[in-house]
């Protein structure tokens, strides 16, 4: 029927449709554009952002391999790029130093704020597992065992399995160590076949037969 209105009602039903649909047409059209243009922004800043704690995580790494001062370029990491996934490793990175030094509880500080931190499982989960270390050295067995059993990822089941199987023991519950010995001694072998990791696990539940 439009094809017989005169271009005079053309233009007035026109006018009248603008005049209810054009506001929210324009708010959708700009919406649109400030989410296409907000997605590229935070693209850019995400990409640029990224690139700097990489080059300042890249630094600290060389000069803690040699032994510089890292101070200020840890506090770099850890206010202008924290929460990111150089700040986790940078905390992986600290713990292992106070490891070295036996700073048991200073290790585990950054340990435990690396796994709540990390957004990769894996990641988290050598947090995890590195902090029941930690635990199992301060014989807080309990706790240790807390950490492990919240570990998930493919790979760590012999490892885990072996402390778990370990702390069992330094709590004298030899049955429940040679349940996660045998537990490692099957995920080793699942994982690579027969392997050194695999005959020790064998070698730690065998010898629990000397103990009983």
């Amino acid at each position: 029927m439009a094809d017989y209105l005169t271009d005079e009602e053309q233009a007035e039903r026109l006018k009248r449709w603008w005049d209810q649909n054009g506001t929210s047409l324009l708010v959708a059209v700009v919406l649109a554009v400030a989410a296409v243009l907000g997605w590229r922004y935070y693209q850019s800043y995400t990409a640029d952002r990224d690139n700097a704690a990489s080059a300042v995580f890249v630094a600290y790494e060389e000069a803690r391999a040699i032994g510089e001062p890292v101070s200020d370029l840890l506090a770099t990491i850890d206010t202008e790029y924290a929460g990111s996934t150089y700040h986790v490793f940078s905390l992986l990175y600290r713990a292992a130093d106070q490891v070295q030094e036996e700073n048991w509880e200073d290790a585990l500080a950054y340990l435990q704020r690396a796994a709540e931190l990390a957004d990769v499982r894996a990641v988290e989960d050598t947090a995890r597992y590195r902090a029941a270390k930690v635990l199992y050295e301060l014989e807080r067995f309990d706790q240790a065992l807390e950490q492990l059993a919240m570990i998930s990822s493919a790979g760590f089941e012999a490892p885990a399995a072996e402390l778990s199987g370990d702390i069992h023991v330094a709590q004298g519950d030899l049955a429940a160590a040679a349940d996660a010995y045998s537990a490692g001694v099957e995920a080793a072998q699942r994982a690579q076949g027969r392997t050194p990791g695999a005959a020790l696990l064998e070698l730690k539940l065998s010898s629990l037969a000397d103990r009983k």
